[in-house]
């Protein structure tokens, strides 16, 4: 091979590596504002990251279903099959497309471009019983505390179990209304092992997402992790001391929020402005003065 062959050779080498890269970065930063969409305007942001992206080879089909997979498993979106609510959740995935809903043992197909149930197949979990007792009984006690504690229709949950006893609850709550600028997510996951011992560690998390884009764009982001010792006895008593401890960190998260917006609007915020503009001077909030000095300078002009 001559030197002019090998130079041609590394500089399509170059030129295809370089390609690569700026696909790769295009689709790493189209998968960002994707996944960072508020609650409910997951579609807007896709068509303007769409636009902005303006290939389609970048965002073809299959990457398209891969990133809204993403955002539907991390966010726990859900949907109804057969008048029921079901989650979405990593918890609960068997595929990309399959999930399994808890309460049934079924495992249903999910168009995630769609976000809608459109299939339920022919596989089913079976649990064992000695943790299957435990999993339903912390599901209808979860389910009496969401009635009290969450907005109706507002909010779905499920309660995953294994045959090594891991026990998953995830609730997830949304309120949209973009009519009037805003939206709002919530997202618990809470993890026990009900056969590691008579004593166990509750380990939860709490998410929160809230956006208000009324004459501006104010995001808010928070996050919690947090634990509470579960004795494990009776299924009943367990999922009762289950429910009482997701009361108590839920609880005490929403009394830490409401003490941190009376915090910014008594201080942060004051704290944030000057008592004088930077000339050190007050101003004068007499309108006949300004006019005054207004006609002066007109005079002296």
């Amino acid at each position: 091979m001559g030197s002019s062959d090998l130079l041609g050779s590394l500089t399509a080498s170059t030129t295809m590596s370089d390609d690569e890269d700026t696909t790769q970065q295009k689709l790493n930063i189209a998968s960002y504002f994707v996944l960072a969409a508020p609650p409910g305007q997951v579609d807007d942001v896709f068509q303007d990251v769409s636009k902005l992206v303006n290939d389609k080879s970048v965002l073809d089909d299959e990457a398209t279903i891969n990133i809204l997979k993403d955002y539907n498993s991390e966010q726990m979106v859900a949907a109804s099959s057969g008048g029921k609510m079901i989650l979405v959740s990593k918890y609960g995935q068997i595929e990309s497309d399959l999930f399994l809903d808890p309460e049934t043992g079924k495992v249903n197909k999910f168009d995630h471009k769609k976000r809608q149930w459109v299939a339920e197949t022919d596989r089913k979990q079976v649990l064992s019983e000695d943790v299957e007792k435990y999993r339903n009984a912390i599901s209808k006690q979860l389910s009496d505390y969401i009635k009290d504690n969450y907005k109706n229709g507002k909010v779905v949950h499920a309660v995953y179990g294994t045959d090594n006893g891991q026990i998953i609850i995830c609730i997830s709550a949304k309120n949209i209304n973009l009519s009037n600028y805003w939206s709002g997510s919530w997202r618990s996951v809470y993890s026990l092992n009900v056969k590691k011992g008579d004593k166990v560690e509750l380990k939860g998390s709490i998410r929160l997402h809230v956006h208000y884009f009324e004459d501006g764009n104010v995001q808010l982001h928070t996050k919690i992790t947090k634990s509470s010792p579960i004795p494990i006895d009776s299924d009943e008593s367990t999922a009762k001391k289950v429910t009482e401890a997701v009361n108590n960190i839920e609880t005490d998260f929403q009394n830490n929020l409401e003490e941190m917006y009376f915090q910014m609007h008594t201080y942060t915020f004051k704290a944030m402005r000057r008592f004088l503009p930077v000339n050190r001077v007050k101003m004068n909030w007499n309108l006949a003065a300004h006019n005054v000095a207004s006609e002066v300078g007109k005079g002296g002009s």
